[in-house]
């Protein structure tokens, strides 16, 4: 294998929800997602799509998941019937739609 951008798996911050750190680059965060989450935040820094990013646990040197930055900037898991998972393209969530929706009790 080659060399990764590490994204460290933490500890889980609440059911579901994972904190994660990019040590080389001073980022963390939490997520469900945690290596496609931060594969947004270093693609919105201006990272190269092309890099390779990793997500190790901890006292681990291989990855247990892998892609460029790129593909897991542009992807996000789907579960819509809470049974079926699936790879789905991402798509940012819209504060203003959000609101509508909220208005009309939706």
């Amino acid at each position: 294998m080659g060399e990764f951008i590490r994204i460290d798996l933490g500890r889980e911050a609440s059911p579901g929800i994972f904190e994660y750190t990019v040590p080389s680059l001073l980022l963390c965060g939490r997520s469900r997602q945690p290596l496609l989450d931060a594969c947004r935040q270093i693609k919105s820094m201006g990272g190269d799509p092309e890099e390779s990013a990793g997500l190790f646990r901890q006292g681990r040197d291989t990855p247990d998941l892998f892609c460029t930055v790129g593909k897991g900037a542009d992807t996000t898991v789907s579960e819509p019937d809470r049974g079926t998972i699936s790879f789905q393209k991402y798509r940012p969530f819209k504060m203003a739609s959000a609101a509508w929706l909220a208005m009309f009790g939706l």
